[in-house]
């Protein structure tokens, strides 16, 4: 016993694969990779990479002191761990290793700030970043993650579409996104190039200072996701990303926050394949209630632009500032008017730009025409959408805080969708609008600090 408090005095940091090669014979050897703490440590600094299979357990904190990359192997964490960070850290499990996060609704694991409950904000630290190998449609078909200087830990990209990122499931993010200057910033969740294998199910992203979650290519599928007041978008995706999401709640805050979807394909070349064109249903977008008369920040619901293709169905996109939706530029034009960008079975309500043909219009200042997502997506197109008040459960959506529970994103009476596709991801028993219906799942396991 005494040895084993020698090894764990000297090698205290989790993931020290060695502490030299001139040990005593009689020492006992260190712990093993899936052991990143000494045993009775309550609080393990994490400041290098992880190179081996390693288990974080739910009986230890672990503080991120630097961005942590998981180079090789798998990274295991236990329902109920938490894993706080520090200023400038973030966690990113690179192409070449896989993550396995499995909470549970009782046990969720939480990814937040190290900085005392009362004092965090958004921007504490990096994030949460996981990096595949399937398609993106960058020249070359690889890139290196945004909010990272480049290095080989930062690639993502390649030709398997089913590639295998991990699984993340019961997990929040908070006060998470700090920015490394201009548009180089992490984001709560990052996704580049993760495959269909990969698992991300009962997320939720909490105060980000940029996205929620944000797509680069790749064909990952989401569900069960809620973002709660980001700074900037709630789920954004660009670079081609074709997987597909369920049960998606956002809501932003009167404060801050710019759009509830930010679609792109690419912005150097927006005909580039493979197109981004995901397929979203039972979607939920809730933005700062301009009839509050607390924001003058611009908000929309979602932005579909730069030749981004998809479909959003089953959806209410509510109490936004500026718009319910706008298809921007002639390439997603191009993608509405063929009927591959498709909005159905979804509600408009209280949006500056959601009440009739004359208003209902974003003119391209590309091309010079005007497209009227009335004609297209109300109107007489047959699509099933409508305007009229969804009737949330709390229709004005406070800003949450300690003291006041999360929004139930539930309308009060269930209002009928389409079906989803019986394709073995999506729940085909959701045919109703938004993202909760008759079972709240957001309850339980998320929170909702101020700070």
């Amino acid at each position: 016993m005494k040895a084993m408090r020698t090894w764990a005095s000297v090698c205290a940091l989790a993931v020290l694969p060695a502490c030299g090669d001139d040990q005593d014979e009689n020492v006992v050897p260190p712990p093993p990779a899936s052991s990143a703490c000494a045993e009775g440590q309550a609080v393990c600094e994490v400041s290098q990479n992880i190179t081996e299979d390693t288990t974080w357990t739910k009986d230890h904190t672990y503080v991120l002191t630097t961005n942590v990359f998981v180079e090789r192997g798998t990274l295991t964490i236990e329902a109920g761990t938490v894993i706080q960070g520090r200023l400038n850290s973030s966690l990113a499990i690179t192409r070449n290793a896989k993550l396995a996060a499995r909470g549970t609704a009782a046990a969720p694991i939480v990814f937040t700030s190290a900085v005392d409950k009362g004092s965090r904000q958004a921007g504490n630290w990096g994030g949460l970043v996981l990096l595949g190998k399937a398609p993106i449609n960058v020249q070359g078909g690889e890139d290196n993650i945004e909010g990272y200087p480049e290095s080989e830990n930062t690639r993502y990209g390649g030709t398997d579409a089913a590639h295998n990122c991990g699984t993340l499931q019961y997990a929040r993010i908070e006060f998470a996104g700090f920015r490394l200057g201009g548009n180089n910033e992490l984001n709560g969740l990052t996704l580049g190039a993760c495959g269909t294998a990969t698992t991300v199910d009962y997320v939720q992203v909490h105060r980000g200072l940029d996205d929620g979650v944000e797509m680069f290519g790749g064909t990952a599928n989401l569900k069960h996701i809620v973002v709660t007041l980001a700074d900037d978008d709630g789920l954004d995706w660009d670079q081609g990303w074709q997987g597909k999401a369920q049960f998606v709640a956002i809501q932003l805050s009167r404060l801050a926050g710019n759009n509830g979807i930010e679609a792109d394909n690419s912005s150097a070349s927006p005909n580039a394949t493979p197109r981004s064109s995901p397929t979203l249903w039972n979607v939920t977008l809730v933005g700062a209630d301009r009839a509050a008369g607390a924001s003058a920040q611009t908000q929309g619901g979602a932005i579909l632009r730069v030749g981004s293709a998809g479909s959003i169905n089953n959806s209410i996109i509510a109490y936004f500032n500026d718009f319910a939706i706008d298809i921007a530029g002639p390439d997603s034009i191009a993608e509405a008017n063929a009927g591959r960008l498709i909005v159905s079975n979804s509600t408009f309500w209280s949006n500056k730009v959601a009440y009739g043909e004359t208003t209902f219009v974003v003119k391209s200042s590309s091309d010079g025409s005007d497209f009227s997502e009335y004609n297209v997506f109300l109107g007489e197109s047959g699509r099933g959408n409508s305007v009229a008040d969804p009737k949330l459960g709390k229709a004005l959506y406070k800003d949450p805080t300690p003291e006041v529970p999360g929004p139930s994103f539930k309308p009060e009476v269930a209002i009928p969708g389409g079906t989803p596709p019986n394709d073995g991801f999506f729940d085909t028993n959701a045919g109703f609008q938004g993202a909760v219906g008759e079972t709240d799942w957001t309850a339980g396991w998320t929170a909702y600090p101020a700070s």
